[in-house]
């Protein structure tokens, strides 16, 4: 895809405040022509700027309010297949490779402890983790799901 320009950056966090908006709405919002919208919006999509259009939900009050951070030591031997069997939990609902202190570094979400606990003992029991270190987070200050977008 073409590198993007700043009528794209304006759809795009626009479209980031709300997907559910129509052509006509956006069109008002950016000045740029609905049919050329359409035609920005589908190439951005064709092109795989925009994966998915979904909704954010609030994990509490779904009840899904109990988020641990975790570190994953793997060495090298099973590095692909560990991330590939942590990808594949519902409940992990972040995976990273790093350069820090840990192999890969993941999010979960659970309903409970004793909900965390069960997630936990299935991601010991994936073969190559060869150590776990568990932070569970009492307070989150910050956490965007928007792309900080400058033209």
């Amino acid at each position: 895809m073409a590198e993007l320009d700043r009528e794209d950056l304006t759809i795009l966090r626009e479209l980031q405040e709300d997907g559910r908006m129509s052509y006509a709405d956006l069109s008002r919002r950016t000045g740029i022509p609905s049919s050329t919208l359409h035609d920005r919006v589908k190439r951005m999509i064709s092109g795989g700027v925009i994966r998915k259009f979904a909704a954010i939900i609030d994990e509490e009050l779904v009840g899904l309010d109990h988020t641990a951070i975790i570190g994953v030591e793997t060495g090298a031997r099973l590095y692909r297949e560990v991330a590939d069997g942590l990808c594949g939990i519902d409940e992990v609902v972040e995976v990273y490779g790093t350069t820090a202190e840990f192999d890969l570094m993941i999010k979960v979400r659970g309903s409970s402890r004793n909900d965390l606990s069960g997630i936990l003992g299935r991601i010991r029991s994936i073969e190559g983790i060869d150590d776990i270190h568990i932070s569970s987070i009492l307070e989150v200050f910050k956490e965007e799901r928007t792309l900080p977008l400058k033209p």
